[in-house]
């Protein structure tokens, strides 16, 4: 009995040398790694870690940020078509150009879109990403696929206020999402590339709304309708796209044991590199308690109110960049095509500064540049009488708002630790984003026109202020942090005394 119970262990041995044993048996260089970072700091990180982890990153890159930011730059299309449509007679078939019928429209749009943001927000871990996220792409297309149907005007307002809806968590639950893939000092490079698909689309749109306007007449629908019509189908579209290639949670993909493209260590290694970045890969249970406790941190609303000042200006060029060109005496046609070269140019500047703010793990000094590069821009486009300048302007402050959105969503994401506070920060800046674009329509008024001069001051107005914001919390995190650095159990930041605030 004794030499039948070793036999297997003696097999084993000889058998150990074939090469069909050791493929088996062979140590699965990702394994190898999880065991190895697990409570390693990150600058003792081995350079074949490093190696590794940069290849599964890569693939996050290519599945999540590319399909959200295609979404989103979606969003952004059918948000701002309302001008082109204007533009291409929208005004005269249904009489936007009487009264404030138009700044309705602009403004309903956002109040919807402030009321529902935060319960979409914090919806977004139990109904999921994919399904949550799709099923808005899906609603505002059939929407605005409706709105080539309107006969009043009316009927553009209540469809505005639907997909205010519709839109509104879809910005905070994408943040949420890939703030939770990355470490903080790389998201804002992906923040950028997610932003600059929106800001090609956007560049692009208005030529391809002026493509659209060309159908006029075809099948007896006016062209402005087909704006409307063509866009809505496209949306819808991408929404069954969407709904196989977005990634949900990396937790909840581990956990539920549906892991997509990836292994199951391949997600360990996604949720060690958050850990020892800032400690908050497990999600805590999010609760009416903590959401009331988070909303009383003062911090999480100053960076909306950031999130404002940033905000207000690229609604302003949104919905007036092509009355701002109109105004320089270019045709329909060129206006059209003018509005493209601003938002191509920012999608440079927004990554150049993404890739330098990551670099030197600094956010604060970029906002402020931004904001001066936006305030110079909305001066020289409202003041200057030279028209090449002033489209120089237009330039500088298209590109200043722009690259400062991911740079103070970032900021947050940087700031905030915990699956529960981020999911409320998150909620609660983009609330503000919703009412930068009621300050946009507000001040931006019709009888100011062509000047809007109004508009152009309370716009410098909110650089100002953000300036100002940025002073604030350099003072409060500088406090911050020197006070957890002699005292880390008494004064530990966000309940961990590892975690400092950066600038």
């Amino acid at each position: 009995m004794a030499d039948t119970q070793h036999a297997p262990a003696n097999a084993t041995e000889v058998n150990d040398k074939s090469p069909g044993i050791e493929q088996v048996d062979a140590v699965d260089p990702i394994s190898e790694l999880k065991t190895q970072q697990r409570g390693v700091a990150e600058d003792e990180i081995s350079n074949e870690q490093r190696r590794l982890e940069k290849k599964i990153i890569c693939r996050v890159d290519i599945r999540l940020v590319s399909i959200l930011g295609i979404l989103y730059s979606i969003a952004g299309l059918d948000r701002v078509n309302l001008s082109n449509a204007r533009a291409a007679g929208m005004n005269a078939d249904l009489g936007f150009n009487i009264g404030n019928r138009y700044s309705i429209a602009l403004l309903v749009f956002f109040i919807t879109y402030f009321l529902f943001e935060m319960p979409s927000t914090l919806s977004l871990r139990h109904v999921g990403p994919k399904l949550q996220l799709n099923g808005f792409v899906f609603s505002w297309g059939l929407v605005m696929l409706g709105m080539g149907f309107a006969k009043d005007w009316r009927v553009i307002v209540v469809c505005r206020m639907l997909i205010g809806i519709f839109e509104a968590g879809f910005l905070p639950c994408c943040m949420y999402l890939l703030s939770s893939w990355y470490q903080r000092f790389e998201v804002q490079q992906r923040m950028a590339l997610w932003y600059m698909i929106n800001l090609f689309v956007s560049a692009f749109g208005n030529i391809l709304a002026y493509v659209l306007i060309k159908l006029n007449g075809a099948h007896g629908i006016a062209g402005w309708r087909w704006i409307f019509i063509i866009e809505g189908t496209i949306t819808i579209g991408f929404a069954f796209i969407g709904y196989l290639f977005v990634l949900p949670f990396p937790d909840q993909m581990l956990s539920s044991g549906k892991t997509g493209p990836f292994t199951p260590e391949e997600l360990e290694i996604v949720l060690d590199r958050v850990e020892r970045d800032r400690g908050d890969s497990d999600p805590d249970h999010l609760t009416f308690k903590k959401v009331l406790r988070h909303s009383m941190s003062w911090p999480l609303w100053v960076y909306g109110f950031m999130f404002l000042c940033c905000s207000a200006p690229i609604y302003a060029f949104a919905y007036f960049i092509q009355t701002i060109l109109s105004t320089m005496g270019f045709s329909t046609a060129k206006v059209f095509l003018l509005c493209a070269p601003p938002y191509l140019f920012s999608m440079i500047w927004t990554y150049v500064v993404a890739i330098l703010a990551d670099r030197t793990h600094l956010r604060m000094p970029w906002m402020v540049l931004n904001s001066a590069i936006t305030l110079t821009g909305l001066l020289l486009t409202a003041y200057h009488h030279n028209n090449a300048v002033r489209y120089f302007g237009v330039f500088l402050g298209v590109s200043g708002c722009n690259a400062n959105l991911p740079t103070i969503i970032a900021f947050q994401s940087n700031n905030v630790r915990s699956n529960s506070r981020r999911s409320v920060g998150s909620g609660v800046q983009m609330l503000f984003a919703a009412l930068g674009g009621i300050y946009a329509s507000c001040t931006f008024m019709e009888r100011e026109y062509p000047t809007y001069r109004t508009g152009v001051w309370c716009a410098v107005a909110t650089q100002f202020l953000l300036i100002l914001l940025v002073a604030l919390m350099w003072w409060y995190f500088t406090r911050c942090n020197k006070k957890a650095d002699a005292d880390p159990v008494n004064n530990a930041i966000q309940e961990e005394k590892e975690f400092r605030y950066t600038f």
